[in-house]
């Protein structure tokens, strides 16, 4: 992870300091750029979480918020949707935030930046989590790697033999690494069965809701209210329990996504209008879940899918970007920069096996 961001940054930095990303975002000025993040931290390291690729420095995210407002047009979900309905055009350089799950910090941390540099977002909750009725299994499999007094667990999933070395923390880091992949492969009615049989394997307890460190907590259905009310925030879709939609036959697929939607009008007031598929992959969701979606009154759908939402982009595989580890990532990103390269690099490569 180290080596990763590090690389990232400074192809970022170089990015911007060779004029490219300033060349990239006047001539990609038409181009919509969606950011996903997760949730916020204040203090990256808590003993108790391994994975905190989903808690950015609330820092960062301060920074990435002040060159956003500088420099670009931030815009809400709803202005794509109203856009793409009349044929009209969006302000050049649109930028759109998103957040996925609900974690109490989108309210406690990045709300009030938010209204600080007068931008607005799209947090898509998972509304079980809210509910305080289901944790999100992920989380139970970090903390159950995490908390476990074994040194070591040899397990079976999908046909495979995983060795599981626990005896350091960046031992059971990547572990969860190895595991988290094989665990989304299952079917839904597979999964909580076998998030179950780790637990117990790991002689570890189920935590509740009330147990979580506090980075994982879920906000309440009355900060999203204030944040609803606002006007800084719309609340979309992310359905009832976080479950893969590819993976669950159609009856349980549209359960989760009316249940989402019915949860989200009954706490906040308003049909949510966009959706945001969970982990988001191409093999995540599939053309049916697209029309369950859309038959569920959602106007709109994210993927996890890198890419610029241009004209000719379906508005639900709406494409993002991961959360930018640092504001030299997020201009490189939302300038076009990185997309630029890209395109340098095919028709470099086209060129010379033409030669």
């Amino acid at each position: 992870m180290p080596f990763d961001f590090h690389s990232r940054a400074i192809k970022a930095a170089a990015l911007i300091g060779s004029g490219l990303a300033q060349f990239a975002r006047a001539r990609r000025s038409s181009e919509t750029t969606i950011l996903s993040f997760h949730g916020l931290s204040e203090n990256v390291g808590d003993s108790a979480v391994l994975d905190w690729t989903l808690h950015l420095p609330v820092e960062v995210f301060r920074n990435i918020c002040s060159m956003l407002a500088k420099d670009y047009r931030v815009i809400s979900m709803a202005e794509l949707i109203e856009a793409r309905s009349r044929g009209a055009h969006l302000p050049d350089n649109s930028v759109i935030i998103t957040f996925d799950d609900g974690y109490a910090s989108n309210y406690e941390l990045a709300y009030p930046i938010l209204r600080e540099f007068d931008l607005h977002a799209t947090v898509f909750v998972t509304t079980g989590f809210l509910d305080g009725e289901d944790m999100l299994w992920f989380q139970r499999v970090d903390l159950a790697l995490g908390r476990t007094r074994k040194e070591l667990l040899d397990w079976k999933i999908n046909g495979k033999k995983l060795r599981l070395y626990l005896g350091t923390r960046e031992l059971r880091q990547q572990s969860l690494v190895r595991l988290i992949p094989e665990l989304k492969e299952l079917p839904d009615t597979d999964l909580l069965g076998e998030v179950d049989r780790f637990e117990r394997a790991l002689e570890v307890n189920t935590p509740c809701i009330e147990d979580l460190p506090k980075s994982m907590r879920p906000m309440t259905w009355e900060m999203a209210r204030v944040m609803s009310l606002s006007g800084y925030v719309d609340i979309g879709g992310h359905t009832h329990t976080h479950p893969i939609l590819a993976r669950c036959d159609s009856l349980a697929a549209r359960a989760e996504i009316s249940t989402c939607r019915d949860r989200i009008r009954a706490e906040i007031g308003d049909l949510p209008v966009a959706f945001c598929y969970p982990n988001g992959g191409s093999d995540d969701y599939t053309r049916e879940t697209m029309l369950r979606v859309r038959e569920a009154g959602f106007k709109a759908a994210c993927t996890a899918i890198s890419g610029r939402v241009t004209a000719d982009v379906s508005m639900f595989e709406l494409p993002r970007y991961g959360s930018p580890e640092s504001v030299w990532e997020a201009e490189a990103t939302v300038s076009g920069a990185f997309e630029t390269l890209k395109d340098w690099r095919r028709s470099c490569l086209k060129a010379m096996s033409m030669i």
